[in-house]
């Protein structure tokens, strides 16, 4: 894990939870063990009496919002489902820029029918709680109106997920 995200992470459990992590210092160019992150992750929900998933899913939403206010060149124009139908190629691209040496979940990106998109996630670390945030943070960024459904694999432990997305725009009728 990049420390850029250890570090948003502090922040937010800071600035957004409320809980002091004085001990927790990370460098943002560093990397990480995914295990140095889920202990801290713990400790957070542990403190603010929430589930390990809620804690990533709210972070996920927050660090949307930081990558949007942060890097916003990447954000301009399109769609929630533009920028997610590029995760792979595009965002994951432009992040190893900035962050050399970052790992990245893979994303199966299909589009069944017109105004769907679905993301299958797959990672080696337990993360997909913090994806449904980034996913649900994208969405609420760009204001269109997109419901997300997620299904979790049995035994998938977080490493696994398919997040459905379906354009809820009223669409108008023809008189």
């Amino acid at each position: 894990m990049t420390g850029v995200v250890l570090t948003e992470f502090v922040e937010f459990a800071e600035g957004r939870l409320a809980i002091p992590l004085p001990d927790a210092s990370f460098s943002v160019p560093e990397h990480y063990e995914p295990a140095t992150f889920l202990a801290l992750v713990d400790r957070v929900a542990t403190q603010a009496a929430l589930t390990r998933r809620a804690v990533l899913e709210r972070f996920g939403v927050h660090l949307f919002g930081r990558f949007a206010a942060l890097y916003p060149a990447f954000f301009v124009g399109g769609s929630a489902m533009d920028l997610l139908r590029t995760i792979n190629t595009y965002v994951h691209g432009e992040v190893q820029k900035l962050y050399p040496g970052a790992e990245f979940p893979a994303f199966d990106v299909r589009e069944p029918a017109a105004g769907q998109l679905e993301l299958g996630y797959r990672s080696s670390r337990p993360l997909a709680d913090l994806a449904d945030g980034l996913i649900r943070g994208c969405v609420a960024h760009f204001g269109t109106p997109i419901h997300v459904e997620r299904h979790d694999p049995p035994d998938a432990d977080g490493t696994a997920a398919r997040f459905v997305l379906v354009d809820a725009t009223p669409r108008r009728r023809r008189g």
